[in-house]
C-alpha cells in the first residue's frame, strides 16, 4: 500500500496543477532526488519531485480488524500494519522562480486536500480508508541533514507526513462459518 498511497498522492497532485496552473501531464514524478551514482535523474529535470524519506511504524496498536466477513464465511486474517510515511516534494526545475511557484501550488493544495477519504475523494484506491498530511516542521540543520544523507544539493522543498497508511497482506489464518439460523427456548 505505500507505492499505492504515493501512486495516488502524484497522481491527484498532478491533476491539480495541470488543471489550476496550465502544467503539461508529468509534471509530478515519484522518484529519487539522486540515483545511485549520485546523479540527478533526467525523469527529474522541471519536475515536482515526491521522495519517501522516513517510514515510520505506527506504535498505537490497531487491535481492530482481523476478520473479515465472505457471506457465510468469517475469515481471520492477522490486523493490518499502520506506517506514517515522511514524504519530500522538492522543486527541481531550471528557473528558481519558477520551482518556488509550483511549490507553493503543491503547498496550496495540499493546505486545500490535507485528508482524503471515501466521502471527498470517491477515487481513492481499494484498501484505503483515508490519506491525512500534515506538514512535518524542521529547523535547517536536520534539512541540511536530510539533503546531505540523500547525496544532493538544496531544492526547494517542503516535508509532509502522511498518517495511517496500512499495509495488510490479507494472509488468512483460519475461516469459520458464519451463525445463519438459530433456535431456542429461553427457560427462567
Amino acid at each position: 500500500m505505500i507505492d499505492v498511497s504515493l501512486a495516488f498522492v502524484r497522481q491527484v497532485l498532478e491533476q491539480y496543477l495541470v488543471t489550476n496552473c496550465g502544467q503539461d501531464t508529468g509534471i509530478v514524478v515519484l522518484n529519487n532526488v539522486v540515483d545511485a551514482s549520485g546523479n540527478i535523474p533526467q525523469k527529474n529535470h522541471n519536475k515536482i519531485v515526491i521522495t519517501l524519506v522516513n517510514l515510520e511504524f505506527e506504535t498505537n496498536k490497531q487491535f481492530y480488524g482481523g476478520m473479515r466477513s465472505d457471506g457465510e464465511q468469517f475469515s481471520r486474517v492477522n490486523p493490518a500494519l499502520f506506517f506514517n510515511l515522511d514524504i519530500l516534494l522538492s522543486a527541481s526545475f531550471d528557473t528558481y522562480t519558477e520551482a518556488l511557484k509550483l511549490l507553493t501550488a503543491s503547498i496550496g493544495f495540499f493546505q486545500e486536500n490535507y485528508n482524503f477519504n471515501r466521502e471527498n475523494s470517491p477515487l481513492l484506491p481499494y484498501g484505503m480508508s483515508a490519506l491525512k498530511f500534515e506538514i512535518e516542521n524542521s529547523p535547517s540543520s536536520q534539512t541540511h541533514n536530510l539533503w546531505t544523507a540523500l547525496g544532493a544539493k538544496y531544492l526547494p522543498s517542503i516535508i509532509y507526513k502522511i498518517r495511517h497508511v496500512a499495509v495488510q497482506s490479507g494472509q488468512v489464518k483460519s475461516t469459520d462459518s458464519a451463525v445463519i439460523n438459530t433456535s431456542g427456548n429461553a427457560k427462567p
